[in-house]
């Protein structure tokens, strides 16, 4: 039902009255007022905009009940308390693709990097961001109200899709990727683990158990570091003469329905189904863990992760650790972050992290 014609007039009248205190309050900030000093009166407020004094009147009436004027009767208008220009705290914007959400806690898996990062740089404060579909329209314009509001101090983006690095690359604003970037972007700063050799690492670990046929989970979204993961992978089955399809690889969104169906459909094959799966998130290696053992095959399918696991301590996978902890590596973004703020680009721009694997406690 459309709202009456009288509240439709009181809806526009009100938007009218807030658009013509907003400029007051603009005039009152740009002329650098303080609490107690005395300010113009309605009808110069209403000549000064163009309106009339009813609506000037309404309009310092609303900023009055904000404490932004004081009406002293027989006195005048003067500034309030609430005039006192607001503090902005310099925020850093960790953006995430939305679909992460499912695979950890954002903020405690982060933790030891906000940590190394404000260590650096403590005066920061951090928001978390998550991106759906890693749309660009949506960030340029959660980036262009952060820049506004003249908070924003720099951004630190991580699993990053190639439009979404070269819309940072190309704005100016400080930004450090989390994995690895392309040549062409040298703008931005990056940090990443040795890839390449988590691929060796866990191939190798693989082979030496007796696995023949691995199948490779990766998210739908690729980073810089799948590539280089696979290059690993694929050097360790070359040097045990393994063929090209000894080794498959399937990209599947961060869905525990997805994961348990494209597992089911691999471990159903015939007549040689895979042994062993190298998941990206220990998410992942649930999820192909509980579908093997609902089809039986649980003691004879093996996962491993490519990732560190949030309390690798408890994990009963098999794993890759970086050689320095998570605050650290905070410590080196924020580094990078603090020489980019301070327009002195870093040299190098990147940090590759060295990396073990990781064997999990034996059962008793």
């Amino acid at each position: 039902m459309p709202a009456p014609a009288n509240l439709l007039t009181m809806n526009q009248a009100s938007l009218k009255v807030r658009e013509t205190a907003e400029k007051l309050e603009r005039h009152i900030r740009a002329c650098g007022l303080k609490p107690g000093d005395r300010y113009i009166t309605t009808e110069e407020a209403g000549r000064m905009l163009g309106k009339s004094a009813v609506m000037a009147q309404r309009a310092m009436a609303l900023l009055a009940e904000r404490n932004i004027l004081e009406r002293r009767p027989k006195a005048g208008t003067f500034i309030g308390k609430g005039a006192v220009e607001p503090v902005n705290l310099a925020c850093l914007h960790v953006l995430l693709p939305e679909e992460t959400m499912a695979e950890r806690n954002p903020s405690e898996s982060y933790w030891g990097h906000i940590q190394g990062i404000r260590s650096v740089l403590p005066e920061l404060s951090v928001q978390f961001n998550f991106i759906p579909n890693q749309n660009l329209d949506y960030t340029r314009q959660l980036i262009e109200q952060a820049a506004a509001s003249g908070t924003l101090s720099g951004v630190v983006l991580a699993l990053s899709s190639r439009p979404m690095r070269s819309f940072f690359n190309e704005s100016g604003i400080p930004t450090v990727v989390e994995g690895g970037i392309e040549p062409d972007l040298g703008n931005l700063c990056w940090m990443d683990w040795d890839q390449a050799q988590i691929g060796r690492l866990l191939a190798g670990y693989l082979l030496e158990r007796g696995h023949r046929r691995v199948v490779t989970i990766m998210r739908d979204l690729w980073s810089m570091g799948e590539p280089l993961l696979h290059d690993g992978i694929g050097e360790a089955f070359q040097a045990a003469g393994l063929p090209s399809g000894a080794l498959r690889i399937r990209s599947v969104p961060c869905e525990r329905s997805a994961i348990a169906e494209v597992a089911r459909a691999l471990l159903l094959e015939s007549p040689a189904p895979p042994t062993a799966f190298i998941c990206r998130t220990e998410f992942q290696a649930e999820c192909i863990s509980q579908t093997a053992a609902a089809l039986g095959l649980g003691e004879r399918v093996e996962t491993v992760i490519g990732h560190a696991a949030r309390d690798p301590a408890t994990t009963r996978y098999v794993s890759v650790l970086p050689e320095i902890d998570t605050r650290e590596q905070g410590r080196l973004l924020g580094t990078m972050l603090k020489a980019l703020i301070a327009r002195t680009p870093p040299q190098p721009r990147g940090q590759t992290i060295g990396v073990r694997l990781h064997l999990p406690p034996r059962p008793l």
